[in-house]
């Protein structure tokens, strides 16, 4: 079937496209006022660049880049960073899987 390398891929991809859409979602409720936690940076301004980064997560995991790990672990502590905790955990975990690879 498949190397332990295109598992850990597979993995990776899946990760950050779960962590991404959980970080979209959590980044419009922060905007309707309905979020989870307030410590984002910016207040309305961070919500917003937290939800492109969460958009962007989406995208490296249905096309990665060569150093998408790494990209992806910076892209998960931004999220983290600006109050979209749930997402960016999990966009940090796959950023892990992928580094293990």
């Amino acid at each position: 079937m498949f190397s332990k390398i295109q598992e850990a891929d597979k993995t990776m991809r899946g990760l950050a496209i779960v962590g991404g859409i959980v970080g979209v979602i959590e980044a419009i409720l922060d905007l309707a006022g309905f979020g989870l936690f307030k410590w984002g940076l910016l207040g309305i301004t961070g919500t917003i660049i937290g939800l492109i980064i969460a958009i962007l997560a989406i995208f490296l995991g249905i096309r990665p880049i060569h150093y998408t790990p790494a990209i992806l672990g910076i892209i998960g502590v931004f999220l983290i960073i600006f109050g979209v905790l749930i997402g960016g955990i999990i966009v940090v975990l796959a950023a892990f899987v992928g580094a293990l690879s």
